[in-house]
């Protein structure tokens, strides 16, 4: 038996998850307003709807981070330390190395995946195309501060952060309160919306059953981080290629 399926309802009543995700939710909500209006006072909306200009990597890094310290504080603040519980109540435990070679190559598979998955939403709802170029131009006017702020917390503390929260906080309560598939489904489906944007949110729906697969069977949150950093980072350098026009065809979403 996985060591998160012992017992999990102990650690935290249906009632205290409705608050966690509450207030992770308020957080990230009063966080993100104040994002968007830095974002409609300079380049204006349009650059979130795939026309326009790329939006700074300044205010990316902002809303990168703004996510990060929505999660991890609500979660340790309403979460862990009233009931004495250390990160490993939410899967920060050790894992094999088989394992973690196990989550990059998922990561790995599910970028060729994601990618067709995003092509083929894309044939069906061509109004999508916009939303699959990349939100920043690698091309030295950002400065590489801010181009290594975006990268870092692309490549490692935004999966770290999502992965910890979605996977080893919110499908961990739901799965002591609710069937395992209902948990599965219900905190997918949180987390894509999570992405706001169409072909991200499905993309990130159907990602999120195969990381709650990977905790689910190593008894750690790890191996879920390395798939879903290795498929950011993965993503972001193919994102680029195909904007280059160096993807084959299958992997370059229609324009």
């Amino acid at each position: 038996m996985s060591v998160i399926a012992t017992k999990p309802a102990k650690l935290w009543k249906f009632r205290d998850g409705i608050i966690v995700l509450g207030a992770a939710m308020l957080a990230y909500t009063l966080l993100s307003w104040g994002h968007m209006a830095i974002v409609a006072r300079t380049i204006g909306m349009e650059a979130y709807l795939g026309s326009g200009d790329r939006l700074p990597a300044s205010i990316l890094v902002i809303s990168q981070a703004s996510k990060a310290a929505a999660l991890l504080g609500a979660l340790w603040l309403v979460g862990l330390l009233p009931k004495r519980l250390d990160w490993s109540a939410v899967g920060l435990r050790p894992v094999g190395a088989g394992w973690l070679i196990l989550g990059g190559l998922a990561g790995l598979v599910f970028v060729v995946t994601g990618f067709l998955l995003v092509k083929a939403l894309i044939s069906l709802i061509p109004e999508w195309a916009g939303f699959t170029r990349s939100p920043v131009a690698f091309d030295g006017t950002n400065g590489w501060a801010m181009t290594v702020a975006f990268l870092a917390l692309t490549f490692a503390i935004t999966p770290f952060a999502e992965e910890v929260f979605f996977r080893g906080f919110l499908y961990k309560w739901m799965k002591g309160h609710r069937p395992i598939w209902l948990a599965a489904l219900v905190s997918s489906a949180i987390f894509g919306a999570s992405h706001i944007i169409p072909p991200q949110a499905i993309n990130a729906f159907v990602m999120a059953l195969v990381l709650i697969w990977l905790y689910e069977k190593s008894g750690s949150i790890w191996p879920a981080v390395i798939a879903h950093a290795v498929n950011n980072i993965a993503g972001t350098w193919l994102t680029a290629l195909a904007a280059q026009g160096h993807l084959p065809a299958f992997l370059t979403a229609p324009g």
